[in-house]
This record gives structure tokens, sequence and C-alpha cells, in this order.
């Protein structure tokens, strides 16, 4: 089968430099794809042996011995879909199913692929998702032609989410922040990318909840709770990295006069000459003396000062 005149004259000004080398994908996506299913894996690996099919076979996909992978049924086809044709002649057909496009028409033709067998647990809820609804498809974020997938390690993860999210990179970096560089703390610990109960796609159904997991003493009930805590512990801290203490949103008592203004404690205290040595100021400032800030049990801690 010859190419169209089209494609020929397209490759060849890939070639001039006068168009972009993605016209040569564009003759790939014009031949027709196989309709009949080849013996797997066993014909994609004579060419793609080493960077594609050979580092998927080291992988989940590749356990033939595990009925649930790829590996157990057609192999590379499982996926891919049929390939005979392309195995005979690579420059006349293409596979059914390449996954090399980004464009958003083909996210949901990716996901489909992929939910025909990852439907169930952490994905079920994906086809509803905020990823999905931005035509973020599976392949997207995950390597299936690597033996060890990026999103399932814990010191990479960060690094694979920033790539969309780039605003939150710098979090990453700021003095008082998660461990997410060592590790210790990844992004699907508070996130449930594949759809979540609450918003921003988060593991649980409010901010709160979601923090607890990890920060279960701040949990309550108290005697004497503290109004913004019980809201949302956004009001006070960025988790995604802060340059105050404890990834508060502004350094106390700045931050604490966001809402206690002119009450008690006069709201000019910033202004005075000697506020250096003022101990509403220095150290921890408000919270030199109230130390319970998140709540108290203590039958005189109503103003959070044990």
């Amino acid at each position: 089968m010859k190419h169209s005149t089209a494609a020929i004259l397209a490759f060849a000004l890939s070639l001039t430099g006068l168009a972009p080398p993605a016209c040569a994908d564009a003759v790939h996506e014009e031949l027709p794809a196989s309709t009949t299913y080849g013996d797997g894996t066993a014909s994609c690996t004579t060419c793609h042996d080493d960077v594609h099919a050979g580092a998927a076979l080291r992988g989940a996909h590749g356990m033939a011995g595990d009925a649930r992978s790829p590996a157990a049924g057609r192999g590379c086809e499982s996926c891919h879909g049929p390939g005979a044709e392309h195995a005979a002649d690579e420059h006349a057909f293409r596979v059914a199913q390449t996954f090399g496009s980004r464009e958003p028409e083909t996210a949901a033709a990716r996901v489909e692929a992929c939910t025909a067998c990852h439907a169930s647990g952490a994905q079920r809820h994906f086809q509803a998702s905020e990823h999905q609804l931005a035509d973020v498809a599976c392949n997207d974020c995950h390597r299936v032609h690597e033996p060890r997938d990026r999103m399932l390690d814990r010191s990479a993860q960060a690094e694979a989410c920033v790539g969309c999210h780039r605003e939150l990179r710098s979090g990453m970096n700021k003095y008082s922040r998660h461990p997410m560089r060592e590790g210790k703390v990844a992004c699907t610990d508070c996130h449930a990318p594949h759809g979540g109960r609450g918003p921003q796609m988060l593991v649980e159904a409010t901010v709160n909840e979601t923090c607890y997991r990890c920060h279960a003493e701040k949990r309550g009930p108290f005697l004497f709770e503290h109004e913004p805590v019980q809201d949302d512990c956004g009001q006070c801290h960025d988790p995604h990295g802060s340059v105050n203490d404890s990834l508060l949103v502004a350094r106390s008592p700045f931050l604490c006069q966001q809402c206690h203004n002119d009450t008690r404690h006069p709201g000019t205290v910033y202004a005075n000459p000697n506020f250096a040595a003022n101990n509403r100021v220095v150290g921890k400032a408000c919270q030199n003396c109230h130390t319970a800030v998140h709540g108290s049990n203590h039958p005189a801690g109503q103003t959070f000062r044990r």
C-alpha cells in the first residue's frame, strides 16, 4: 500500500525544517489500523525489545503467571489491540491503539483501555474525577512501559505531579514543608488522583478529616474549641509549604490579628517602638501564652492558655 501524496509531502517538509517533526507522527496516524490479532508479545518484542516492551515485561504488566496481567492474555495486544498486519508490515499498518496522541479527544479512548482492567478499588471513581473532566488520561501520569511506575514511588511521585501543578513546586523547597522530597509524605497521602470524596480530590470528605489522618491529636472534641480549627485547617496552614513556622500562612502575631483585632490586647501593639521586647511579638508571639491554640480540655482553658 502506497502513502498518500500529502503524507509524503508532509514528511519531506519535516526533513527540510519547514514543518515540525510531529508531521512524522501524522503520517503514522494516517495508516489503517490492524484488525487481526497476532501472537502478541512475541512479535512486538522483535522490534520493541529495549525501551518499550522489554521494560514493560519486567513490571506488573509482564507477569504471565498472574491471570490479571496483560501478559497472561494477548500480551501487548491486550492493551494495544490487534497488530498482526502491523507486525507483517509496519509501514502499511499501525496497531489499533498507539496511545501516542495527547489530544483531548483521545483521552477517553486511552482511559477506556486502562479501565477495562483497572475499574475497581481506587480507580472506580475516575470517570467522575477532576482529572477526567480535564481530559487527563491514565498514561499522562503513569508509565506502564517502566518496571517501576513513578506514581508508585513515593520519592518520585511529587515530581511527576508538579509537572502539571507547577505552582506547587516551590512549596517543596520552602523552609516549612511536609517531608515530600524525602519520600515520607506523598501527594496521594492527601489527594486521591482517581477521584476522592472531598474538594480538590482529597482522600477524605473535608480538609480537616484529611489532616486528622496524620494529626489525630488535633481532632478533638475539646472542651473549648477554636473556631477556625473546627472550620478548616487551611485558614491558618498552607499544606504545600510556607516560609513561616508550622506551615502557617502568615507569621504570628499577624496571623492571629486577622481575626483577633482590638480584642483584649491593643491592636496597635506592633506600632510600639519597644515592640521587640514585647512577648506578644517575639518568639512564638501569641502562642507564648496561648499554647493550646487548637483547643483545650482544661477547665480554665477558655482562652487556650492551658
